[in-house]
Parts: structure tokens; sequence; C-alpha cells
């Protein structure tokens, strides 16, 4: 994968998240910073680049560029918030642990079977959303239920099937 395929990765996985924020949520709520559905945009384009980093076994790129990236999402959101900036590298590191799972493991085993691929990714996404919706339950909330648990499973979901279809069609460009 060259440089050119990173940049059509990246820019795929995340129109396509974005795409999907705007048509499951709104337009007026997914530009809105005190909701989850900006995390479709932001780690849509943090995931899409470093599955294309990760695909290209840039290891040390990949932890660069998403320093550089949590770095400048969190001095954006400590700027609203200061709590979001720890809640943020919560799920980016489900984030970052899914995709490294994906590849390692699946990438190269479901090459054949092009349609999947999306999915698996979406799933392992979302599996990885509600361990991270988890520890952010232990950590911040008093009494949650198993209904917080799963709040954040169709975001994940969402994020990793744009990330998968943005994979999908620059590998098909």
């Amino acid at each position: 994968m060259k440089k050119k395929n990173i940049t059509k990765t990246t820019i795929a996985g995340t129109l396509i998240c974005t795409v999907f924020a705007v048509l499951f949520f709104g337009f007026i709520n997914v530009y809105d910073i005190n909701r989850p559905p900006i995390y479709l945009i932001t780690l849509g384009f943090a995931g899409s680049l470093s599955l294309a980093l990760f695909r290209q076994k840039k290891l040390r790129d990949v932890i660069y560029m998403n320093i550089l990236i949590y770095i400048l999402f969190a001095i954006v959101s400590t700027l609203l918030y200061p709590i979001t900036a720890f809640i943020l590298l919560i799920y980016f590191s489900a984030l970052l642990c899914a995709l490294f799972i994906y590849v390692k493991y699946f990438d190269r085993k479901l090459s054949q079977i092009k349609l999947v691929r999306p999915l698996v990714l979406a799933s392992t996404v979302g599996l990885f959303y509600i361990a991270a919706n988890f520890l952010h339950g232990l950590i911040f909330i008093n009494h949650f239920t198993k209904a917080f648990l799963l709040a954040n499973l169709p975001i994940g979901f969402l994020l990793g099937l744009g990330i998968g279809i943005g994979e999908e069609i620059s590998d098909r460009i």
C-alpha cells in the first residue's frame, strides 16, 4: 500500500463515517460537541488513517500519528469540558485495539470474502465499544445499567462499518 492508498483509505473512511453520522443522527446532532455522534467523524478519521497504516505494517507510524491526533482532539475537547479528554482516551484506545485485532487476525483471512470484512470490522469495534463503555461506567458513573453498557454499541458498529466500507472502496479504486 502506497501513500496514495493511505490517503484514499483515510478520505473514504472519513466520508462514509460522516454520511452514516448524518443519516442516523441528523445533521444538527452530528456537529454538536456535547453528543457522541461527533465521534463518528473524529474517530472515523483517526480510525481510517490507523487502519491504512496498520495494513501497511507501520506500527511506529500508527503510534506517532495517533498520539498526535489524540493530543489535538484532547486539546479541543478539554477547552469545552476537561473530563472529556480522558473519556475520549478510553474510546480512542478501544478503537485502536479493535483495529489492531482486526488487521492481525481477520484482514488477510477474509481477503477472498470482500463483503464480509466491513461487517467483521464493525462487530469488532462494536464489541470493544461495549468494553470501553463498561470502563467508562466503572470510572465515572456510580450506578449504571445494562442499557448504559449497550448505549454506544450503535456508534461503535457504525464507526467500524464506515471505516470498513471506506477501506473496501479504496481497495477497489
